[in-house]
């Protein structure tokens, strides 16, 4: 129900241009200093901590003890992150939560995906990622581009940590008319998310119940959310980010 979320106003940061320079600028800085793997988004809030925290907590065990609870594996898994900008999530998903199935993740800026690639390829030689079965990939794709389709499986687990945020904020009307955030519910759960599979989505701009609203479509439900520290301002009280994860209907 994308109509009674009110629209952000147009930004800079819902550019493309603007993600191109920024990350030419990571780059550079990548290439001057190794150990500068670019910003994290929303480490403020401990987002990206939190994010990693609620996989690792609802991963079963083994192939036996998979439920509603635990849906995740860690050898099985597989894994997209709409967005990927730098690859960061990416990374410590494989590391920390240590997901081991293929972890893919996709941006619209070229520049970002050669800049996730050439940490990925630095992770290698140092030996701080095994990949024997090359399952960590970061690839360009524009998916919300007109007429795209996704050829390869579908994910059991989708993520997005402030992607819906910036296509908030173009002002791009694409096709028919409509914006990305409007086609953002349906293309995501018919070109990525597994039958049973989970769409966690992390943003700094909508709240838990407007994300609940701008997702509600045919074949996705609410599983979960993640709990952020509560703020209070003149008897209102809130949260300066919302993460809530989706299951896709089987």
């Amino acid at each position: 129900m994308t109509e009674e979320v009110e629209k952000l106003n147009s930004s800079k940061l819902g550019t493309k241009q603007y993600w191109d320079d920024f990350y030419a600028v990571e780059q550079k800085n990548f290439s001057d200093n190794s150990e500068d793997e670019g910003e994290v988004w929303f480490s403020d809030a401990d987002a990206e901590d939190k994010v990693v925290k609620f996989l690792i907590d609802h991963t079963a065990s083994s192939a036996e003890y998979v439920s509603d609870e635990f849906p995740f594996l860690k050898d099985s898994t597989t894994v997209i992150d709409l967005g990927t900008g730098n690859g960061h999530l990416v990374f410590r998903v494989r590391s920390e939560a240590e997901f081991r199935a293929e972890l893919v993740g996709i941006d619209y800026s070229e520049t970002s995906v050669q800049f996730a690639n050439r940490i990925l390829q630095k992770k290698k030689e140092c030996e701080e990622i095994e990949d024997p079965k090359n399952n960590v990939k970061f690839n360009h794709v524009d998916f919300l581009s007109t007429g795209y389709t996704h050829t390869g499986e579908a994910f059991d687990l989708v993520l997005d940590k402030g992607t819906l945020d910036a296509i908030a904020l173009s002002g791009d009307s694409l096709c028919d008319g409509q914006t990305g955030v409007q086609l953002y519910p349906a293309v995501v759960r018919d070109n990525f998310v597994k039958h049973g599979g989970i769409i966690l989505i992390t943003s700094c701009n909508f709240t838990e119940d407007e994300l609940i609203k701008l997702m509600d479509i045919e074949g996705l439900e609410v599983w979960k959310t993640i709990n952020y520290p509560v703020y209070e301002f003149g008897g209102m009280k809130g949260q300066s980010i919302s993460s809530v994860a989706f299951r896709r209907s089987r």
